[in-house]
C-alpha cells in the first residue's frame, strides 16, 4: 500500500470509503502504521524533545546536538506546527510509535547522549535487548 502511495495512485478515494490524505515526505505516513492522513506542510519533528535534549544535555536552544538529523524526522505540521502528526506526537500525545519502527540512527544518538532511558519510557523496550 506504500508503494502505491508514494506513487500519488490512492489519491483516488476508494468508493465508499472517505480520503485519506498525506504529505509526500511525511516520515509518520511512511512508518507508522494507522496514524491517521496528513494535514498541512513538512516541518522537522524531534523524536527526542528539543526541550528535553537541552534540559538533560545542558544545551543551550539551538544547538547542533540538538538538532543532528538522527534525532528528527520530516512529519506533517499543520498550518502553525502543532497540527498533523507533529502536533498528534507532541502536544495532543496521540501518536505512538512502536519502538521498532524508530529510525536506525535514533537508537545510536541516544545510546551516545545517554537517552535510552528515555526511548525505554517513551516508546518501550527493545525487542532485541538481553
Amino acid at each position: 500500500m506504500w508503494e502505491l502511495q508514494r506513487e500519488g495512485l490512492l489519491d483516488m478515494p476508494t468508493p465508499g470509503r472517505s480520503r485519506m490524505s498525506y504529505t509526500p515526505g511525511c516520515w509518520f505516513a511512511q512508518n507508522v502504521i494507522g496514524c491517521g492522513p496528513c494535514d498541512g506542510q513538512l516541518r522537522k519533528c524531534h523524536l527526542i524533545p528539543h526541550q528535553l535534549l537541552c534540559r538533560e544535555l545542558r544545551l543551550r536552544k539551538g544547538h547542533p546536538t540538538a538538532w543532528d538529523d538522527r534525532v528528527w524526522v520530516w512529519g506533517c505540521g499543520g498550518p502553525t506546527g502543532i497540527g498533523g502528526h507533529h502536533g498528534m506526537l507532541d502536544h495532543s500525545r496521540t501518536l505512538r510509535i512502536p519502538r521498532a519502527s524508530l529510525p536506525e540512527g535514533l537508537e545510536e544518538f541516544a545510546a551516545e547522549v545517554g537517552l535510552t532511558w528515555w526511548l525505554d519510557r517513551e516508546y518501550g523496550a527493545r525487542e532485541n535487548a538481553a
